[in-house]
């Protein structure tokens, strides 16, 4: 039990294993608040449909050669968050199944940006 103690207090030295546990945390937090109304509101899979948005921005800010992607990445999540959550419910196409065309959408483009663009191969011949 001693030996387990000192590896923490060990671990806790950096400060980086601090930031993390403290940003953990706030997360859960964040996350058991919000949570319960996405899933309510048909928006459960809204977190992984933004990362393929990241994923299709991050693409074209690689592609375009801005050196600080996140530049383009922030933008064009936080934008689409904010159109998926307004209009969600007032399309024809709700909540989930919005996310999901966004999301395979937006993932597509990076994925043909990337191999169109591609300076080694990556499957091609």
């Amino acid at each position: 039990m001693s030996e387990m103690l000192t590896t923490l207090h060990d671990y806790f030295q950096h400060p980086f294993i601090r930031y993390a546990l403290i940003v953990g945390l706030l997360i859960a937090l964040c996350s058991s608040l919000l949570g319960v109304t996405l899933v309510m509101k048909r928006f459960s899979f809204i977190g992984d449909g933004l990362s393929h948005v990241a994923f299709g921005a991050m693409a074209v800010a690689t592609v375009t050669g801005i050196t600080n992607n996140m530049l383009i990445i922030m933008p064009v999540t936080i934008i689409s968050a904010v159109l998926l959550l307004r209009t969600g419910n007032n399309t024809k196409i709700k909540g989930d199944a919005a996310v999901a065309m966004i999301s395979v959408g937006a993932l597509a483009l990076g994925y043909m940006l990337m191999n169109i663009a591609a300076r080694s191969g990556n499957g091609r011949t």
